[in-house]
């Protein structure tokens, strides 16, 4: 079974992205993963100062994918079986005047309400992220379709690995999040709260 953990936090210090990392993996791989630290890696040019994060300080084979998120006030990380993923979180109510369709949306895709656009927004920035590129690339060059009802990504540019699925991620009222990655759809996602500082109840 594929496994995908997710922890949320209504906090966005910096801190708070590697707490719920580490929380997370030492609930997956028990003690030996207490001293995991969050690092990125810039697969352009190889900078720790951005890029995308990975665990450092786990032994043995499996090597988790990791992402973070953060928007004003909130902190969502994943952990995931696969080693490639993309997680995104906005307050829904930030799309309520916000001008994005334009830059937003490809030229097949409609998105009328504030709701709906948040919702846009987030399934794509997750999906760029588990490229690996994030918003480097332009978002309204990938295409999205939810008609059969689970998102299903339907169009990327032709330089980057499509990946295999997108779901959305249910938080909390005010608050739209998705995630997304390659190999299996999960069967379950499992999405663990924390307090203000990021601990993990």
């Amino acid at each position: 079974m594929t496994w995908l953990w997710v922890a949320w936090a209504r906090c966005d210090d910096a801190h708070v992205a590697e707490r719920l990392l580490r929380d997370l993996a030492v609930r997956r791989y028990g003690s030996t993963a207490a001293g995991v630290e969050t690092v990125r890696i810039c697969p352009r040019c190889a900078s720790s100062s951005h890029g995308r994060p990975v665990l450092r300080g786990l032994s043995g084979p499996e090597r988790p994918g990791v992402s973070v998120a953060r928007a004003p006030g909130v902190t969502m990380v994943a952990l995931a079986a696969s080693v490639s993923v993309g997680v995104d979180v906005e307050s829904t109510d930030a799309f309520a005047t916000r001008e994005v369709r334009d830059v937003l949306l490809h030229p097949l895709e409609r998105a009328e309400t504030h709701g709906e656009v948040a919702r846009a927004w987030v399934r794509k920035e997750a999906v760029l992220k588990a490229c690996g590129v994030g918003l480097q690339v332009d978002p309204a060059s990938v295409r999205l379709d939810d008609s059969s009802g689970a998102p299903e990504v339907v169009e990327t540019p032709a330089a980057l690995r499509r990946p295999d699925w997108v779901a959305d991620v249910d938080l909390a009222i005010g608050l739209t999040a998705a995630i997304a990655g390659n190999g299996s759809r999960p069967s379950d996602i499992t999405v663990y709260s924390a307090g203000p500082s990021g601990l993990l109840d």
